[in-house]
C-alpha cells in the first residue's frame, strides 16, 4: 500500500483516539505511527542494507518492534497517563495489516522464525519505487484529503503560524532554509544520476 493511504489510515485512527481522549494532537501521532514502518525500513532496507538484505519490510514491519513499541506505550499510560505512544502503536499496527504482513512469516515475526531472507531488488529500486509511487493519483488524491483535514483541523494552529510569517525577519529565515534544502536536495539528487 501506498504511503500517504497509510498515513491517511492512521490519522483516522487518531480520530478515534483525539475524540475519546479529547487532545487533537493524537491525529498526527496515528499518521506517523502509520508510515513509520516505511519511513524506517525502506531507506534502510534498500540503501543501508542494500548489499544483505535489500528488502522494504523489514524490522519495522514486524510484530517484534509493533510488540515493544507496544508494551513501552502501555507503560507511559500506567505509569503518565499518557497515550500517544498507543496511537503510535495502533498506527504501525494498521500498517502490518495493510501491508498483509502474515504472508511474510519470517519478516513478520523475525527473529523467531529465523534470519531476514536477501531479496534481489535493482540497484535502483528504492528512488524507481519513489517516483513510481509519485506518479500514482490515489497518493494526490490521499494528499489533498490529508492537507484538507489537517487544514480543518488546525486551523488556529495554521493561523497563529501564518501571522508570525508576517514578519519579515522570519521570511529571510524561511527562504534561507528552503534555499539550503534545495541545494542540498540537489546536491544528493545528483549522486543518483
Amino acid at each position: 500500500m501506498y504511503l500517504l493511504a497509510h498515513a491517511m489510515v492512521g490519522i483516522l485512527i487518531g480520530i478515534v483516539f483525539a475524540a475519546i481522549v479529547g487532545d487533537r494532537r493524537l491525529i498526527a501521532l496515528g499518521a506517523l505511527g502509520a508510515v513509520l514502518p516505511d519511513l524506517i525500513d525502506k531507506p534502510l532496507g534498500h540503501i543501508v542494507l542494500a548489499g544483505t538484505v535489500n528488502y522494504g519490510r523489514i524490522y519495522f514491519h514486524g510484530l517484534t518492534v509493533l510488540s515493544l513499541a507496544l508494551l513501552a506505550g502501555l507503560l507511559i499510560y500506567h505509569y503518565r497517563g499518557q497515550v500517544g505512544l498507543l496511537v503510535v502503536a495502533a498506527g504501525m499496527a494498521s500498517h502490518q495489516v495493510l501491508d498483509g504482513m502474515w504472508r511474510q512469516p519470517v519478516e513478520w515475526f523475525w527473529p523467531f522464525l529465523g534470519p531476514l531472507p536477501q531479496h534481489d531488488y535493482p540497484g535502483d529500486y528504492f528512488w524507481s519505487s519513489v517516483l513510481r509511487e509519485l506518479a500514482q493519483p490515489s497518493e494526490w488524491f490521499f494528499f489533498l484529503l490529508i492537507a484538507g483535514l489537517f487544514t480543518v483541523l488546525y486551523r488556529r494552529e495554521i493561523g497563529a503560524l501564518l501571522t508570525g510569517l508576517a514578519d519579515p525577519g522570519t521570511w529571510r529565515m524561511l527562504v534561507l532554509v528552503l534555499g539550503l534544502a534545495a541545494v542540498a536536495a540537489l546536491a544528493v539528487g545528483a549522486r543518483f544520476l
